[in-house]
């Protein structure tokens, strides 16, 4: 049965997307099968893997309006391969932002990506859910469904200032819609040379200890540069620092779930 993770902040720029496929692609590679989830209007994990979002066959949008308007879907179609064994991914396009406006008017909306990824969890491991950068509709389907949500957060100041509505919202959920959803800190975008960087850094280790993973990702420039070519950095340079650390994050998450 996979294990459900979301990942999510409202804040844009602070490396989710990244974070999905190359956790994702780390995961893939130690044989763990993978399904990548856009739950993104802006479609960026799609484009990161090389799916445009005009290419032809239904996506995530396709699935969740049936909520609205029952018909048809052929599930199969809604899942791409990727260029990694065991690697798959669910695309997305803009029409999802119409899709999360309307979804609401259904009682019980929150459900509806849970009913959806039911579908496909006895197929996978792991089922990796990129969030929006907010904290609505979409966002909320996504932690009613998962099991546990990483934050990945950058270390600087007003990143960790936004923490807080996060975690508010997954109380929320918690005490309304998923009682067993559980959430890590990832400490992203880290340069060791920078004061700001250390000094929050030892501040989150300080005050989220329990939900702090010991990985740490570091600045690194492939990172940009493998979403150029629509590869996972574990393919685009597996000798990176990023790649290595990702692993270490697979690695750590594979314990606290045998745990």
């Amino acid at each position: 049965m996979a294990h459900v993770v979301a990942l999510s902040n409202q804040k844009g720029g602070v490396a989710k997307t990244t974070t999905t496929i190359s956790l994702g692609a780390s995961l893939a590679g130690m044989g763990r099968r993978v399904l990548l989830v856009d739950l993104d209007p802006q479609s960026n994990l799609s484009l990161s893997l090389g799916h445009q979002d005009d290419a032809p066959g239904e996506t995530i949008s396709d699935a969740l309006e049936t909520a609205l308007n029952p018909r048809k879907v052929d599930w199969d179609e809604l899942i791409r391969h990727t260029s990694q064994e065991n690697l798959d991914i669910v695309p997305s396009d803009a029409r999802l932002w119409t899709v999360e406006r309307l979804i609401t008017e259904k009682q019980g909306y929150e459900y509806e990506l849970k009913t959806l990824l039911a579908r496909w969890q006895k197929i996978y491991d792991y089922i990796l859910v990129d969030c929006s950068p907010s904290l609505g509709p979409l966002t909320v389907m996504a932690l009613t469904a998962a099991d546990r949500v990483i934050i990945p957060i950058q270390t600087e100041f007003l990143a960790v200032v936004g923490l807080v509505r996060l975690i508010e919202t997954i109380d929320a959920v918690k005490e309304h819609t998923n009682s067993n959803l559980e959430f890590n800190l990832l400490a992203v975008m880290y340069d060791q040379r920078n004061g700001i960087c250390r000094d929050v850094l030892t501040k989150l280790q300080e005050n989220f200890s329990a939900r702090l993973f010991s990985t740490v990702i570091g600045v690194d420039t492939r990172l940009k540069e493998c979403v150029a070519v629509g590869q996972p950095i574990t393919q685009y340079d597996p000798r990176t620092r990023a790649t290595q650390q990702y692993g270490m994050l697979a690695d750590e998450i594979e314990r606290i779930i045998d745990r």
